[in-house]
């Protein structure tokens, strides 16, 4: 595909083009927020006889119902926070939906009686909860709290606030989902945890273990293939046999010269066996010539065959023949995939079958599922897919799409767009919010391959990998950073090689996604890059103050650990290039810009090249020669009181 098609701006022609993919509804009278309020659905939930759908709309910040009879939106009701999961009680008659806060205290679970339509209590759980699970016979509520890594679980035969347990996982937990036996919760933890130069860095996938109905759960970790990042969307088998994680698969260890051959981020899709508590497969969802980036949501029909599953990056919706791919992997190949060579070779399912290669080789074929013809991709009829759900029957998959502001009605057995209703009048994007379109639109990248979202996901923060980008030669990798503050901390990048947010929005796509933007699709970006605020820090008092400790931990950073010369308040850092004693072969003068310590809590691994797993290895293993501020002398206490303030800015 041409990358310079489609490309002139998403702005209001993207919104005003959605009211004709289909049949367009309008908000009933009884529709409470103005119309002019910016919309962005985000996750859907159906209730059990399939006549309504409940959005989340995070911009908004309401729970929207739409009647699916008569594809109109029939009411909202007000959150405290923006929401990003919910779940409806098997019954239909209680929805239980994540609010994160923007502001100091902790974020809850709204309690919502489907009938009167009202918030009947709150849960208090974690200060970011980011989704909610039910256990099948609603008995135990599960919140995924992505600031403390943890996973709360609620009795809710109890009352609901009768936490039984928090139960620690990776890192930023961001979707669950239970196995219809009550036995396993399956989370996707969204970033990788450890050293970034790890050659074998990857996020994991939590299982939650439930012996009995009462038990408190244990948990186990499963590394993803090598480079995988940004889990979000996960679910699980009507079986209990199988959970599927999709996400981004990037290939950190090459330089990204290898875009043209897809090896820079690919997506994927992997397969976890749940009794045995071991990976099973991983296969890759794009295409030989082109991406399907920024996977979000998945979902698995009644009987288990098929999977479906959104692509935020190309603003698509993926089929999958799930079965089928089961019977491939148990070596089960009909004639004509057989007969299917790669050049003059067996393909790879042929290999697999007769020994000649391995399962975990599927993770680097891009044509796997190509040639097996069981993949097949619709378009979400809108932009910006996010969440996703089915009707009880399997018929039609109920799409939220992000930044249209709609949700997309789609036939499941032809993939053709029923009908599309409005969360809201259309209205006219600023500039900020076409530059956020565009940081997440892969169709500004050659052959689709990547959007800015890929390594900057969670509104611009990191994707903890470590990139060779060839702005600063070829073996010298980098951390991905954060863009929080970006306008108030130039030059930016690690060697400080970019001196302008609109110099690094410009040369970031020309460099990472092999395009020439336009100017327009700039101003966008520059206007987006110079809006990312730091979000309420969790690690404060619930006044927003510093613990005891941090208060210590201050006065250490600017009197005896020499902190604030390198790290000047607001935004800690001097803006300038220093050696702090962690050189690469490639760049022996060690200088290196300094970064900002807003939200340094969230922005792990540390240093450079991200060789720092924890805050606290920056002092304790990478720095032999003290030149990190005078920290050697520092007494393990302090240490602690230090570290507990750097985590509070």
């Amino acid at each position: 595909m041409n990358p310079t098609m489609n490309r002139n701006l998403f702005a209001l022609a993207f919104l005003n083009a959605f009211v004709v993919f289909g049949l367009t509804a309008r908000a009933a009278d009884s529709v409470a927020l103005p119309s002019s309020i910016v919309r962005s659905p985000i996750c859907i939930a159906v209730s059990t006889d399939s006549e309504v759908a409940y959005i989340a709309d995070r911009t908004a910040r309401c729970l929207s119902v739409v009647d699916l009879q008569t594809n109109v939106l029939v009411g909202e009701i007000p959150l405290r926070g923006m929401p990003q999961g919910l779940v409806l009680s098997s019954d239909g008659g209680l929805l239980y939906v994540t609010e994160r806060s923007p502001g100091v205290g902790a974020g809850t679970i709204a309690v919502i009686d489907t009938k009167s339509r009202e918030v009947t209590s709150r849960i208090p759980v974690g200060h970011w909860p980011t989704d909610v699970a039910l256990s099948y016979n609603d008995t135990r509520l599960y919140v995924a709290n992505q600031d403390s890594h943890t996973v709360s679980v609620i009795d809710l035969s109890k009352g609901t606030d009768a936490a039984i347990c928090s139960v620690p996982v990776v890192r930023e937990p961001y979707s669950l989902a239970v196995s219809p036996d009550n036995r396993t919760v399956v989370v996707a933890n969204l970033l990788p945890f450890g050293a970034g130069t790890d050659v074998g860095f990857s996020a994991s996938v939590s299982l939650l273990r439930c012996t009995d109905a009462d038990a408190i759960p244990t948990a186990t970790h499963l590394k993803l293939p090598t480079g995988s990042s940004s889990v979000k969307g996960v679910c699980v088998s009507p079986d209990n046999q199988w959970a599927y994680v999709v996400h981004n698969l990037g290939r950190f260890n090459l330089p990204v010269t290898q875009l043209e051959r897809g090896w820079v981020n690919t997506t994927a899709l992997t397969v976890i066996d749940l009794p045995r508590g071991r990976l099973a497969a991983t296969v890759l969802l794009d295409e030989l010539m082109q991406g399907a980036p920024d996977p979000d949501s998945i979902v698995c029909t009644n009987d288990g065959h098929t999977l479906w599953i959104s692509h935020s990056g190309v603003h698509k919706i993926s089929r999958l023949d799930v079965g089928q791919l089961h019977q491939m992997l148990a070596g089960n190949l009909s004639p004509e995939l057989e007969s299917i060579k790669d050049g003059s070779q067996a393909n790879i399912w042929v290999k697999i079958k007769n020994g000649n290669a391995q399962v975990a080789d599927l993770a680097n074929d891009l044509t796997a599922l190509y040639i097996s013809k069981i993949l097949t991709k619709f378009p979400s009829g809108g932009i910006g897919p996010r969440g996703i759900a089915l009707t009880k029957d399997d018929s039609k998959v109920i799409v939220a799409n992000y930044f249209s502001g709609s949700v997309a009605v789609i036939d499941t057995n032809t993939g053709e767009l029923l009908s599309t209703i409005m969360l809201g009048d259309a209205v006219e994007p600023d500039l900020v919010r076409q530059g956020e379109i565009a940081f997440h639109d892969a169709r500004l990248a050659f052959q689709q391959w990547l959007s800015c979202a890929s390594c900057h996901p969670n509104d611009g923060r990191t994707d903890a990998l470590r990139w060779d980008f060839m702005r600063d030669g070829i073996g010298n990798a980098k951390d991905t950073p954060s863009l929080i503050l970006v306008r108030e901390t130039p030059p930016l990048n690690r060697r400080a090689t970019r001196k302008t947010v609109r110099e690094c929005a410009r040369t970031g796509v020309m460099v990472s996604h092999r395009i020439m933007p336009t100017s327009a699709e700039v101003d966008g970006l520059t206007a987006y890059l110079n809006s990312l605020e730091p979000e309420s820090n969790p690690n404060l008092t619930e006044q927003g103050k510093l613990t005891d400790a941090a208060e210590r931990g201050k006065a250490i950073f600017e009197g005896k650990g020499s902190c604030l010369y390198c790290h000047p308040a607001p935004y800690y850092t001097d803006k300038q290039m220093h050696n702090v004693g962690t050189p690469s072969p490639h760049e022996p003068d060690g200088q290196y810009d300094t970064p900002s310590l807003i939200e340094l809590h969230r922005t792990a691994p540390y240093l450079h090249d991200g060789r720092a797993a924890e805050i606290r290895d920056v002092f304790t293993v990478h720095d032999e020669q003290g030149d990190h501020g005078s920290t050697k002398e520092l007494s393990e206490s302090e240490l602690d009181d230090l570290i507990e303030y750097l985590r509070s800015l």
